[in-house]
């Protein structure tokens, strides 16, 4: 039986426009009368339009779906029925790893009042990091520039970080020469499959004395971080290593801009 487009559209519950559409890709091949133009679909043009709009429940693309309309014998089907399923489970391993994230910065937030200025221990895994700054100056450096590309793509998984040198924190200086990074816990950087070389730096699993401070300043002084010195040295703790830290939020507002930031003092 042959139907017009707009009978068709109706019959499938589609509109018109997603039937040329389909008929752009060739999934679907309406007759056409010379002497009018018009269209005519038949019974099997309404099973190329439900078995591609099957495919495309599934995830596949325009393109993909008319392959497989077009020329797919079921092995092929299979086989890509199959690299699907495994997108599949890569997407849903990277949104779990993005939920794992914002839950723990809701949870982060929701603490701030018992963190602010307060020192506790923590605990934090190995932790893979690209060196962007000095200070603020961003660091040009055309391999530099492809890594951070790179890492950019996982973003969501990343967090923004600062490191101080153990020794500046160690001496009479008031102001600290630091830098800002992409960083990634251990778990992340394995998982995405990101490779180490001489751009990336790895600070190994650390216990720390930590504790979030509101930053309005450009630089990170001396000052900022004096109560956090004091703890150590009143626990009678001895420094292990660099400071590292990170970016929680930034507030920008017509009165202020500041950010909440969490400090990390290496302990042993």
């Amino acid at each position: 039986m042959k139907y017009t487009i707009s009978k068709f559209a109706e019959l499938l519950g589609v509109t018109v426009d997603t039937l040329r559409l389909y008929e752009k890709y060739n999934i679907i091949t309406p007759e056409k009368e010379e002497h009018n133009n018009y269209r005519y679909f038949d019974d099997f043009d309404a099973r190329n339009m439900l078995m591609s709009r099957w495919y495309r429940s599934l995830g596949f693309s325009m393109p993909e779906v008319a392959k497989l309309i077009q020329s797919g014998d079921f092995d092929t089907i299979c086989d890509k029925i199959y690299i699907r399923a495994k997108e599949l489970e890569d997407e849903i391993k990277q949104k779990e790893l993005l939920l794992q994230k914002i839950n723990n910065i809701l949870l982060r937030l929701g603490n701030v009042d018992d963190e602010l200025y307060r020192c506790s221990i923590r605990h934090y895994p190995g932790i893979y990091r690209i060196k962007q700054t000095n200070k603020n100056d961003l660091v040009k450096n055309d391999q530099l520039i492809e890594k951070v590309r790179e890492w950019m793509e996982y973003i969501q998984h990343s967090f923004f970080s600062f490191r101080i040198s153990e020794s500046k924190i160690l001496s009479t200086e008031h102001s600290f020469d630091y830098n800002w990074g992409l960083a990634l816990y251990e778990e992340s950087f394995h998982s995405l499959n990101l490779r180490m070389d001489d751009l990336v730096e790895y600070i190994e699993p650390k216990t720390y004395i930590s504790s979030l401070i509101l930053s309005s300043e450009e630089f990170i002084t001396k000052d900022t971080l004096q109560f956090m010195i004091d703890e150590m040295h009143e626990k009678k703790h001895c420094m292990n290593g660099d400071v590292f830290g990170r970016i929680i939020l930034t507030e920008h507002t017509k009165k202020r801009r500041q950010s909440l930031l969490e400090v990390n003092i290496p302990i042993k």
